[in-house]
């Protein structure tokens, strides 16, 4: 009689967002020769979308790590090898280890010191300085007289998705090891207060690496909230794909607060981007 030969499956790098090319192996969750259940996190990816735990597909025994941590793989590649359940487990011994490592922005240094996620920043800054005009403009906004319930970063949204026409809007997380922009979707039509439970959600599920990849891409414009650490004023670069960035300052002892519209000049010139920022504190004072 033959020796039954081990059945193993390819496990593989999806494509976690329609624009998404390659991803970065932050963590395996567990090592070779051990046990897997379907629907178990495996390993933890970054991408520059969002940072996601993919699952295993079947149960059975991983039984190789083709990438390990640290290092990128592009989309369909073969990030491991699962032994399925009831067949012979193959010999674990060529395959990467996995670490005791957690958090993502431990992954190892790459290229110039940097982790995967702030490498990846690096590249789209640089690519937003290359190929944007951008252009900024700023007012100091009086909200003294906002009735506020909730976070300051809901009402921003809201005033932005009014003012621009843009439906879903970006919102700026700080993770570990760097940012991500969920997005919060109908802002046009939902209240603050559900506006700010949904920016409390994502955040929180951004920094649990369980966003979803629809719930990081088709946003309008973006908020970033640069005030909630007590910066006055800030300048962040619009991001590729979209027309302009709004990053509203700390809220100062008198109610007043800067606020600054960044905008790629292809969208917006001059005089249309300070319009825009006039109708954003207007629409502000209607909540």
């Amino acid at each position: 009689m033959l020796p039954q030969l081990p059945c193993q499956v390819d496990f593989l790098l999806p494509r976690l967002a329609d624009t998404l090319v390659e991803g970065t192996v932050a963590r395996w969750l567990k090592r070779p020769g051990e046990r897997v259940s379907k629907g178990e996190p495996l390993v933890e990816v970054e991408t520059d979308k969002v940072n996601s735990e993919l699952e295993a597909p079947i149960d059975g025994t991983l039984s190789e790590i083709v990438v390990p941590e640290g290092e990128t793989a592009p989309v369909g590649a073969v990030l491991a090898r699962i032994t399925e359940e009831g067949a012979p487990a193959a010999s674990a011994g060529s395959s990467a280890p996995a670490t005791d490592r957690t958090p993502a922005d431990q992954a190892p240094a790459g290229e110039g010191g940097l982790s995967p996620m702030r490498r990846r920043i690096a590249e789209r800054t640089q690519e937003a300085r290359a190929t944007i005009p951008q252009g900024a403009c700023v007012r100091d906004f009086d909200l003294s007289r906002l009735e506020r319930n909730g976070g300051w970063t809901a009402y921003f949204v809201k005033a932005l998705a009014l003012a621009s026409g843009a439906d879903s809007i970006g919102v700026a997380v700080e993770v570990p090891g760097g940012l991500l922009v969920p997005v919060v979707r109908e802002a046009m039509r939902r209240s603050t207060q559900e506006i700010s439970a949904d920016v409390a959600d994502l955040a929180e599920r951004a920094r649990a690496n369980r966003l979803q990849p629809a719930e990081v891409g088709g946003a309008g414009f973006t908020v970033t909230n640069v005030g909630g650490g007590g910066t006055l004023m800030a300048f962040p670069l619009v991001s590729p794909g979209q027309p302009g960035i709004l990053a509203p300052g700390a809220v100062r002892s008198d109610g007043r607060c800067y606020v600054t519209l960044c905008y790629d000049r292809r969208a917006y010139d001059d005089y249309a981007a300070d319009r825009l920022l006039a109708k954003v504190e207007e629409e502000l004072a209607r909540l």
